[in-house]
């Protein structure tokens, strides 16, 4: 029954080829992305299984001297 609903269906035959158009589209779009992406993402992204969930304390940048009026 199928079958024949599809058979009578105009144009049905595009279908296949905007699909396949569809899915070379996006998986050029993702070779292009994959290829543009920075190493230094790659590197942080690779080592994140690893991290253990530690949150590692970054040093203090030296800012300007605080000065505290309560010194004696």
């Amino acid at each position: 029954m199928i079958k024949n609903v599809v058979e009578h269906i105009g144009g049905v035959g595009i279908y296949g080829v905007i699909s396949v158009c569809i899915f070379f589209a996006f998986f050029v779009g993702m070779l292009v992305w994959a290829v543009r992406l920075k190493k230094h993402y790659l590197n942080s992204m690779r080592e994140l299984p690893l991290d253990g969930g530690e949150v590692v304390p970054q040093p203090k940048l030296p800012s300007q001297p605080t000065t505290d009026s309560r010194h004696e």
